[in-house]
């Protein structure tokens, strides 16, 4: 029956309940077709805060990330060198030893220097070949080495250290100023070939501990980038499994009530239905 001609209370009623299901249906669905819980500060001010505090955090580990890839990079190329140099000095620890002949006609001996000569030049250009994005860590341009940014506030860092392997200084001590013209001469070569292959050798050790920290380092950033990324996901991802349920539940709200509405404005019918008898 109907109560109020003017004011019908079961129409507004069933027009309210529509209204809120539609709403709620419509905001289900945005939150689906987003995949975000929280769209905006709107929705929830507290994870809307946090979640933008954890976004510039992970954007600065983004940034940590390319520095310590770059200090990989040279790295790399550093030692990549130092194992090339390695190789070329024990080939001209066997040069030297041939020098060492008594028997060696001018002529063998002569050539025994240019090829010497050609070698020490060769090692000059692997030194100063060791270069990436212009940074050289083995042509003593670096003394006080190479430092990375290692986390997101920048408090702390990474070093690889500046190196001099540059013929005739401390690390490569042989040079020019053995040029095999004599057996004295070839032997001094030698022996400087010796330290400087033992040398050579322990600073790669250093190299390949450095590149060790930064792997590690890059490792731990990547990890924490990782779980910040979560820790964001988790704030104001929406659940995609919960989200389909709910819309399938309001969309069936929104119906009965349509329902509801429809049958409520029949009803005043119902009266005049009598005037008409």
């Amino acid at each position: 029956m109907v109560d109020r001609l003017n004011n019908s209370t079961g129409v507004l009623g069933a027009l309210k309940y529509l209204q809120s299901s539609t709403r709620d249906l419509s905001s289900a669905e945005h939150r689906l077709s987003s995949g975000l819980r929280v769209n905006s500060a709107r929705d929830d001010v507290t994870a809307y805060h946090v979640a933008e505090i954890m976004r510039g955090q992970k954007s600065s580990l983004s940034a940590v990330t390319l520095s310590l890839g770059r200090a990989e990079s040279i790295s790399d190329t550093a030692i990549a060198a130092g194992e090339q140099i390695s190789k070329l000095l024990i080939s001209m620890k066997e040069t030297t030893g041939a020098a060492q002949g008594g028997d060696l006609s001018d002529e063998q001996r002569q050539a025994y220097a240019d090829r010497f000569a050609d070698q020490l030049e060769m090692l000059d250009r692997f030194v100063r070949s060791a270069s990436f994005d212009d940074a050289n860590i083995l042509d003593g341009s670096k003394p006080n080495g190479v430092s990375f940014i290692a986390d997101s506030e920048a408090t702390q860092s990474l070093t690889l250290k500046g190196r001099n392997f540059l013929p005739g200084n401390a690390i490569i001590t042989v040079g020019e100023i053995y040029d095999l013209s004599t057996i004295d001469s070839a032997r001094g070569a030698s022996a400087a070939l010796d330290e400087s292959i033992k040398n050579v050798g322990d600073q790669l050790t250093e190299m390949a501990g450095e590149r060790k920290r930064i792997e590690a380092q890059k490792g731990f950033v990547s990890k924490l980038a990782d779980a910040l990324a979560d820790g964001v996901g988790r704030m104001v991802d929406t659940d995609l499994a919960v989200e389909s349920a709910l819309i399938q539940a309001l969309q069936v709200k929104q119906e009965l009530s349509a329902q509801s509405v429809g049958i409520a404005n029949n009803a005043p019918q119902t009266l005049l239905s009598l005037f008409r008898a």
